[in-house]
């Protein structure tokens, strides 16, 4: 009887842990985005491109994840993405539901200067690439009767020596 029981037991149990609902975080959705505005900024010479997205999330407990980013031609594409757990209730109405500002750099290594269409969940504008501003170096001469101190060594001028001279 006892052995039995002890099938039983192994055969059950395992079964139903298995059935048990797991918690899961459901798939990322696009937030509802209301405006974008793009702003144009440089750094040393290289244009930085970055968009102020604003908007609502379709829940109190929704959360901003991830913004990826992909182009095809001259479009870039930006998708704002939010995220709610499993179990939280959706707002009706969207015009209480909790709003959100995000800065978002854009990529826009390899791109050549020019008008791009950047589309932010649906919402298209234009955006200007400017050209790169070469930096000016001057060259000046540093008069023999200077001294530099704590001088650096770049490492693609030092030359290895052999610690160990050769024998002829």
């Amino acid at each position: 009887m006892g052995v039995r029981f002890f099938h039983i037991i192994c055969l059950v149990v395992p079964c139903l842990v298995s059935c048990q609902v797991k918690p899961y975080a459901p798939p990322p959705q696009k937030a509802l985005v209301e405006a974008v505005e793009i702003s144009v900024k440089e750094f040393a010479g290289r244009p930085e491109v970055y968009a102020r997205v604003q908007g609502r999330l379709t829940s109190g407990a929704a959360q901003l994840v991830d913004s990826p980013q992909r182009r095809e031609g001259r479009r870039i594409y930006l998708d704002v993405m939010e995220q709610t757990p499993r179990g939280s209730d959706l707002i009706i109405d969207l015009d209480h539901s909790p709003g959100f500002e995000r800065i978002v750099p854009i990529d826009i290594l390899g791109l050549s200067a020019g008008t791009y269409t950047l589309s932010v969940n649906g919402i298209e504008t234009a955006l200007e690439i400017p050209m790169p501003q070469a930096e000016t170096v001057s060259s000046t001469e540093i008069p023999a009767s200077s001294h530099l101190k704590n001088e650096m060594i770049a490492i693609e001028d030092m030359v290895l020596v052999d610690p160990v001279p050769s024998n002829p």
